[in-house]
């Protein structure tokens, strides 16, 4: 592979957030809620999110400078205003979701390292991530699946070249 020149990867880093900076989060919203709610359809349906009910989850991937706020609902994710306070928020890096999401990382090393990090009700957060560790990855939608598998590898990509 020919190496990156330097120009490009502040423009690259720039142009993976324009959906957190140039997207109004009203037309975020119902991208999220569909993409939300198929990916826990299985933990949802079978209730192991219950213990989540009435919770609101702010969940931040900082550098691409997205900040949703869900609140969970009966067998639903509902995302909500932002402007009102989270009893729990995740964030970290795109590059850590995806690693998480792809189950291409430990999900606790992740948190350990504090490269993906829970403030507030850490008891929630923990709930939330034993969840996500314990999904089978078979149970998502397929196409949810290969997006997520491609973007990871997109996002691995950027972060070499930037850290080269």
């Amino acid at each position: 592979m020919l190496p990156i020149p330097e120009i490009v990867r502040p423009i690259a880093k720039k142009m993976i957030a324009i959906p957190g900076r140039f997207i109004p989060y009203s037309a975020q919203k119902p991208v999220l809620s569909i993409a939300i709610n198929e990916a826990f359809r299985e933990p949802l349906r079978h209730g192991e999110l219950d213990f989540l009910e009435g919770s609101k989850v702010r969940i931040k991937v900082t550098d691409l400078c997205l900040d949703w706020l869900i609140l969970v609902g009966s067998h639903r994710f509902s995302p909500i205003d932002r402007k009102l306070d989270a009893d729990v928020c995740i964030s970290g890096e795109s590059l850590d979701f995806m690693l998480l999401a792809s189950r291409q990382a430990d999900p606790d090393a992740l948190f350990f390292q504090r490269r993906i990090r829970i403030e507030g009700d850490t008891e929630l957060g923990l709930g939330v991530k034993n969840t996500m560790d314990s999904m089978d990855w078979d149970d998502l939608p397929a196409p949810l699946r290969t997006f997520l598998q491609a973007i990871s590898g997109v996002i691995e990509k950027l972060n070499k070249w930037q850290n080269t």
